[in-house]
């Protein structure tokens, strides 16, 4: 899906961006993206979201690296696509769902010729929103221990049964991607495969989570009974394993690409120090702040680093194993870090009266961030799974 072509000149990187921003103050919606509350809060919002997204489709800026007969763009360029995501999230406009993209690049690298052509364009109208039916209550980031089931009926058809947990948009997807145990007497990553599920079916119930942000971002979908047609199969059976790790690799290392929101988070720091007092005086006066802070932004600085080297990387087609993982490992941790220390100045430093609407503000967005920052180290795989596919795959050590 990724052919590159030539590089873009600077001057095409700056006229590029130049339409990206022009497109995001012209239609990205009325309402600033907030961490922990991505999903929309009402039927209005949904409204909005699914047009805003479905500009970003018809103007080329996502879904750009799809194959040009899928609705892709000849010129397409890895680049381009960083500074699509900068820009989005530089104006703090709402991002592209992330189960949206991995769903499109299952289906782009592991779909039939005709579940393309039904499944992909619905995704670029945006009339389709997806999530990922994988963890489970006794599961977790382990979704190779995964007991949902299906059984092929005489038919052809197939009726899956089982709960799945901490689905990410499950309350107003239309379409999940679900791995079950389709081979009874297998265990582990063996016997698995990856259907097609629409939120609609009989047999579907979905049941709303509210977060410690008092949000709903994530949901138990239980399926009991659910009949999905012998199409709706992606891949051969038994192949869903290899399948959600593709998958998997490719949104961890669009989670560890959002390094972006840790500039912003340092940003809103500097913000919330600058015009608060400690002791009396500025926090940013004091040596111990000013050093934690200048060493927070060193470790932003050192996860952008390592996306901008494997950037570079793919682009070059030398790639190391693994990297999708430090990514993502690198940016959830450093997020957590910064998130939680913001949450500490935020809570024992005084604010200067009277304070300017932009203090506020960032003081809001670090409280949202330090109540979301634990769900980036358990979204994708958590950190310990990160560091366990690191060992084996990057280091080689033994996994026994």
């Amino acid at each position: 899906m990724n052919n590159f072509g030539s590089r873009p000149s600077a001057e095409q990187l700056d006229a590029f961006r130049s339409r990206v921003r022009a497109h995001i103050a012209e239609f990205a919606p009325p309402f600033q993206a907030r961490e922990g509350h991505r999903a929309p809060g009402d039927a209005s919002q949904e409204a909005q979201l699914r047009t805003w997204f479905a500009g970003l489709f018809n103007a080329g800026f996502v879904g750009a690296d799809w194959p040009v007969e899928y609705g892709g763009r000849a010129d397409h360029h890895l680049l381009y696509d960083r500074i699509v995501s900068e820009e989005i999230l530089r104006a703090r406009a709402p991002r592209p769902i992330d189960q949206v993209n991995l769903a499109a690049h299952v289906l782009l690298h592991f779909g039939t010729e005709q579940q393309k052509r039904a499944l992909l364009p619905p995704i670029r109208r945006s009339e389709h929103v997806w999530c990922q039916l994988l963890s489970e209550p006794d599961a977790g980031s382990d979704i190779a221990a995964v007991r949902s089931r299906a059984v092929r009926q005489d038919d052809g058809t197939w009726i899956i049964d089982g709960q799945k947990t901490w689905i990410t948009d499950g309350h107003w997807a239309d379409m999940g991607l679900a791995l079950v145990r389709t081979d009874p007497a297998s265990s582990r990553h063996h016997g698995l495969s990856v259907f097609v599920v629409p939120l609609s079916a009989p047999g579907v119930e979905v049941r709303p989570i509210r977060t410690i942000g008092d949000a709903i971002e994530i949901n138990e979908v239980f399926m009991t009974g659910v009949a999905v047609t012998e199409d709706s199969l992606i891949g051969a059976v038994g192949q869903g394993w290899s399948i959600i790790m593709a998958g998997l690799d490719f949104e961890r290392f669009g989670i560890g690409g959002n390094v972006i929101l840790l500039e912003l988070l340092i940003d809103d720091l500097v913000t919330v120090a600058r015009n608060t007092l400690t002791d009396g005086v500025p926090s940013l006066a004091h040596d111990d702040i000013r050093q934690a802070i200048a060493e927070l932004a060193v470790e932003v600085e050192v996860a952008k680093a390592f996306i901008d080297d494997h950037v570079e990387r793919l682009i070059s087609g030398v790639q190391e194993p693994g990297d999708g993982s430090i990514a993502k490992l690198s940016f959830a941790e450093t997020y957590h870090r910064v998130s939680a220390y913001a949450a500490d100045l935020v809570a024992s430093a005084e604010t200067v009266e009277p304070a300017d609407s932009s203090v506020q503000q960032a003081k809001e967005r670090l409280r949202d961030s330090w109540l979301w920052s634990r769900a980036y180290t358990v979204s994708g795989g958590s950190s310990e799974m990160m560091r366990n596919i690191l060992a084996k795959r990057r280091m080689l050590l033994p996994t026994e």
